[in-house]
C-alpha cells in the first residue's frame, strides 16, 4: 500500500522532531550541572519524571500508529495503565513500577529501524553530536566548574564526571555507544577528531569501568569475527593515516586544556579506577543477596520493593525482579511472536547492533532501562537486531530523506 502524501508529511516531521529529541536527551539534565548538590540525593524531581514521560509516550503513541503496531499500542497501553494504578496505589514509584514504564513509554523505539532504515545513519549523527556536547560539558565539569563538585567528589572519594547525565555510570554508557557510532556515521577526518576526542575524554572521566570494558569487548569481536572490518582498518592505516593522527592530536589538545584549567582542583583521595575492585566486589555481594532472597514472589512483579536494593547494577536482575517470571514469559511470548531476527544488508544497521550488544554486555554491570537517554538507545539497537513483522509497512514507500548536518 503506498503512503499519501499527507502520510509521508506525518512521517517527515515526526522523524524530524525524534532528531531534536534524540539531540535533547543527553542534555535533559543540564541545569544540575550548575547545582551539583542534586547528585548527592540521585533524585531527579517530579517534574523531570514527568515531562520526560509525557514526551517518550508522545512517541509510543506516534511511532506505534505509523508503524501500524497497533497490538503492541494496545499492551503498552496496558502496561501504562497499571502504572498509574499502581503509583496510586503505592503513593509513589518503586522501581518495579518505573521499569515498567519505562518499558511501556520507550519500547516502541524498537520500531524506529524499521520505520526509517534509509535515516539510520542521520539518527546516529545526530545521537554522536550530542555526545560531544555532553564531552564539552565534561570538560568544563572538569576544569571551569570544578569547584561545584568539590563536596561531591570529596564526599565519593573519587573524582568522576557526570556531565548533564544522572550519574557518571550513565555518562559512561552513553560516550561508550557514542563512539561505537563515531566510525559509521561518515564524518571528514577533523571533526571525527574533535567529536571523538571529547567523547574519549568523556568516557575516560566517567570513571565506568562497564563502559570501558563492554566497548572494549564488542570492538574486538567485531575485528576478529569481520573481515570487512579487518580490511577496512588496514586500509585506514595505509591510506588514511591523517584519521588517526588528527583524533590523537585532539584529545592530546583537549588533556591539555584540562590540565591548564584545573590548577585549583581540591586534594581528594582517588580511588585507582583501574585497580579498584570496591564497586565490582558490591556487584557480586548483591547478586548472591538477590539470590538468597528469591522466594515465590519471583513469579510476579516486586512492587513492594523486597529485593530492590540488590538489583540497581544489573539489567538482567531488574528486569527479573520487575517483570517477575510471569512477566517476562509473557512479554517473550509477544515479542518472539511480533518480532524476527532482521534480515538486512543495510551497512548503517550494522553499528546499531553493535550498540544492542554493548548494553547487553553492560548491563552486567548498569542498568540501561533505568537510565535516561540509555533506555532510548537501547530500544532502538533492539530494533535494529529484531525487525517488527508488519508486512504493509514494509511495502511503504519511504519518504524523501531529511538533510540534517553534513
Amino acid at each position: 500500500m503506498k503512503p499519501t502524501a499527507l502520510a509521508i508529511r506525518i512521517r517527515r516531521a515526526l522523524l524530524l522532531l525524534l532528531l531534536v529529541w534524540i539531540m535533547a536527551s543527553p542534555l535533559y539534565y543540564i541545569e544540575h550541572l550548575f547545582s551539583p548538590s542534586f547528585y548527592m540525593g540521585y533524585d531527579e524531581g517530579v517534574l523531570h519524571k514527568t515531562v520526560k514521560y509525557v514526551i517518550c509516550v508522545f512517541f509510543t503513541l506516534a511511532l506505534c500508529l505509523v508503524g501500524r503496531a497497533y497490538s503492541m499500542l494496545l499492551g503498552i497501553m496496558l502496561m501504562i495503565l497499571m502504572s498509574i494504578l499502581l503509583v496510586m496505589n503505592r503513593g509513589g514509584l518503586e522501581i518495579s513500577t518505573l521499569s515498567i514504564l519505562i518499558t511501556a513509554a520507550m519500547v516502541s523505539f524498537a520500531l524506529v529501524p524499521t520505520i526509517w532504515e534509509t535515516e539510520l545513519r542521520r539518527i546516529a549523527r545526530i545521537a554522536v553530536y550530542a555526545g560531544t556536547l555532553v564531552g564539552v560539558f565534561s570538560v568544563l565539569e572538569l576544569t571551569i566548574l570544578a569547584h561545584l563538585f568539590e563536596s561531591y567528589w570529596t564526599s565519593t572519594n573519587a573524582i568522576r564526571s557526570i556531565s548533564t547525565m544522572f550519574n557518571p555510570n550513565n555518562l559512561g554508557m552513553y560516550t561508550g555507544a557514542c563512539l561505537l557510532l563515531l566510525p559509521f556515521i561518515g564524518l571528514r577526518p577533523i571533526p571525527m577528531s574533535v567529536c571523538g576526542a571529547l567523547i574519549c575524554f568523556a568516557l575516560i572521566a566517567s570513571g565506568s569501568r562497564t563502559a570501558w570494558v563492554s566497548a572494549m569487548v564488542v570492538l574486538g569481536y567485531q575485528f576478529l569475527t569481520s573481515k570487512n572490518l579487518r580490511i577496512s582498518i588496514i586500509r585506514l592505516i595505509r591510506h588514511h593515516t591523517l584519521h588517526l593522527i588528527l583524533p590523537a592530536i585532539a584529545f592530546a589538545a583537549v588533556t591539555a586544556a584540562y590540565q591548564v584549567f584545573n590548577t585549583e582542583m581540591p586534594e581528594i583521595e582517588v580511588a585507582n579506577r583501574g585497580a579498584d575492585l570496591y564497586t565490582a566486589s558490591v556487584r557480586v555481594d548483591n547478586f548472591i543477596h538477590f539470590i538468597k532472597a528469591i522466594d515465590i514472589g519471583i513469579f510476579l512483579p516486586d512492587l513492594v520493593g523486597q529485593r530492590a536494593d540488590f538489583i540497581q547494577d544489573n539489567l538482567y536482575l531488574v528486569v527479573l525482579n520487575s517483570f517477575g517470571v510471569i512477566g517476562i514469559i509473557m512479554f517473550l511470548i509477544f515479542f518472539f511472536t511480533h518480532f524476527s531476527l532482521r534480515n538486512s544488508t543495510n551497512p548503517d544497521m550494522a553499528p546499531w547492533k553493535l550498540i544492542f550488544a554493548f548494553y547487553m554486555l553492560s548491563g552486567m554491570g548498569g542498568s540501561p532501562l533505568n537510565s535516561f537517554p540509555n533506555n532510548q538507545m537501547f530500544f532502538l539497537s533492539l530494533g535494529a537486531v529484531f525487525a517488527l513483522n508488519v508486512r504493509s509497512l514494509r511495502r511503504a514507500t519511504p519518504p524523501p530523506p531529511i538533510t540534517v548536518g553534513a
